[in-house]
């Protein structure tokens, strides 16, 4: 099956974000990408990984436990891991959403399952894709590349069939007082690296701004802070 196109290719922002991943020694080979969150000890992002590991065994874990079928939309899915994780787990229907074209050809060719399937689509556009209903829908590493949080939780919100839930891992949030701060570190990082363009596609929340949730992981607990373990909430935003 090839990648599911519900909206028009933006080849300007898919171009220059392989470009900065390239840059940031993120862009993976098909080799690399089977085997993640697993990646050999000399790679530059291993302990990061090694992180990205933790979180993401939990929410497997998780899943799991509901003991049911459960169709599964991943936001942001990038090459594809974590949806293939996701399709591991029994009675699954998961689909990888994502703007970025070089990676999710990557995903469709490296993951090919019956139970997993990738697709293109601009979520601020209506598509036959908004007619679809999900149990679950998971941002892994993506909300910070959502500008308007109102207006994309009313539109996932939609998407939730009764009793749905959207979970948010591995993804930062600031308190008010440090977003200005972590901006201006977003613009130097960016211009450093060559690509300053890029801090403008990437976006700063704090948890405030979600709504109602509910806080699964807590990196800061008292029982957490001390670990080696996520850096980043776990977050739960139900449909009820």
């Amino acid at each position: 099956m090839s990648v599911i196109y519900y909206s028009q290719p933006n080849n300007a922002f898919s171009d220059l974000y392989i470009e900065v991943r390239k840059k940031e020694n993120r862009f993976y080979s098909e080799e690399e990408i089977e085997k993640l969150p697993n990646i050999r000890k000399n790679h530059p992002h291993h302990e990061e990984w090694q992180l990205r590991k933790q979180s993401a065994n939990r929410f497997i874990s998780y899943l799991e436990k509901k003991n049911k079928p459960l169709k599964i939309l991943e936001i942001g899915c990038g090459n594809g891991w974590f949806s293939h994780l996701m399709s591991l787990v029994q009675n699954t229907q998961v689909m990888g959403l994502d703007v970025t074209i070089a990676e999710l050809d990557q995903a469709n060719k490296v993951f090919e399952k019956e139970n997993l399937s990738f697709v293109y689509a601009n979520l601020f556009e209506k598509t036959r894709l908004n007619e679809e209903k999900f149990d679950v829908i998971v941002f892994n590493s993506s909300l910070q590349y959502f500008e308007n949080l109102k207006r994309l939780f009313k539109i996932v919100g939609e998407m939730l069939s009764k009793n749905g839930e959207i979970h948010i891992v591995d993804s930062p949030f600031y308190r008010g007082s440090k977003i200005e701060k972590a901006k201006e570190g977003t613009q130097i990082y960016y211009k450093n690296l060559g690509f300053p363009v890029m801090s403008k596609n990437y976006f700063h929340h704090s948890l405030n701004s979600l709504g109602k949730y509910k806080i699964i992981y807590n990196p800061f607990s008292f029982l957490n802070y001390f670990r080696k373990d996520s850096p980043f909430y776990w977050v739960l935003i139900t449909s009820n």
